[in-house]
């Protein structure tokens, strides 16, 4: 299925759902569960020098926002990989046409062990072919992708296997993200020309594109526990 198939079905899911999707697709980012990670990565370069110089009235305003970016980056560190799972059964209940409801995302509290595990070791073996050189650690990451939506459809499964269905599943598709992802490139300027706002509407399109990519490479579900051989990470 091509991009623009993808992008097509993510827009026709989205209709009749754009509130609901505007609002689960912010929480979650905030929360460090975005399938996308959509304007997530921001490097800021700063002279220290014209830090120690600012005038006091500016600590009073940035000391609390600093505070504020470290309490997000700590929840997403300990709640983003479970309310991935949240989102992901959000997702697929909207590919679905299924009813919707806010709660999804927080549905998966109950799983909180597993969905910690599989960021953390998403993020681990990354971080790792990265220290290789980018292009392995990009690769990995298109490997992981779908180990969310994974655990949402089989429960049953540990985090460790979820990563290597996602493994198998991947296999031939990797190029397939990477180019879909690039497909909203152009969306991405534009959503940063206008102070990051355009991301509330840009993000749902997105997660509803990868999530639709999942059900077409996914095949048979209910199979899949047979797509876990032991894989070198």
């Amino acid at each position: 299925m091509t991009s623009s198939e993808l992008r097509a079905i993510a827009r026709r899911n989205l209709e009749g759902t754009w509130g609901i999707s505007v609002g689960v697709a912010l929480v979650a980012a905030l929360l460090g569960g975005s399938m996308t990670g959509a304007g997530s990565n921001v490097n800021f370069n700063v002279n220290e020098e014209s830090i120690r110089n600012l005038p006091p009235v500016f600590w009073t305003i940035l000391l609390p926002l600093a505070s504020m970016a470290g309490l997000l980056s700590l929840t997403a560190l300990i709640l983003g990989g479970v309310v991935e799972l949240g989102y992901a059964k959000f997702l697929l209940k909207q590919y679905d046409k299924k009813e919707l409801q806010f709660s999804d995302l927080f549905s998966q509290f109950d799983r909180f062990g597993t969905g910690f595990a599989q960021k953390f070791l998403r993020t681990l073996y990354t971080c790792l072919w990265t220290l290789l050189f980018v292009i392995p650690g990009i690769v990995k990451g298109l490997s992981y992708a779908m180990t969310p939506f994974i655990l949402e459809e089989h429960p049953e499964m540990t985090a460790s296997e979820a990563i290597k269905v996602s493994m198998k599943l991947m296999d031939g598709h990797k190029m397939d993200l990477f180019i879909l992802g690039l497909t909203f490139i152009g969306w991405q300027i534009l959503a940063c020309l206008t102070m990051g706002i355009g991301f509330l509407f840009l993000n749902p399109y997105m997660n509803a594109a990868y999530a639709a990519f999942y059900r077409s490479i996914s095949g048979q579900r209910q199979e899949a526990r047979a797509y876990a051989p032991p894989v070198e990470f």
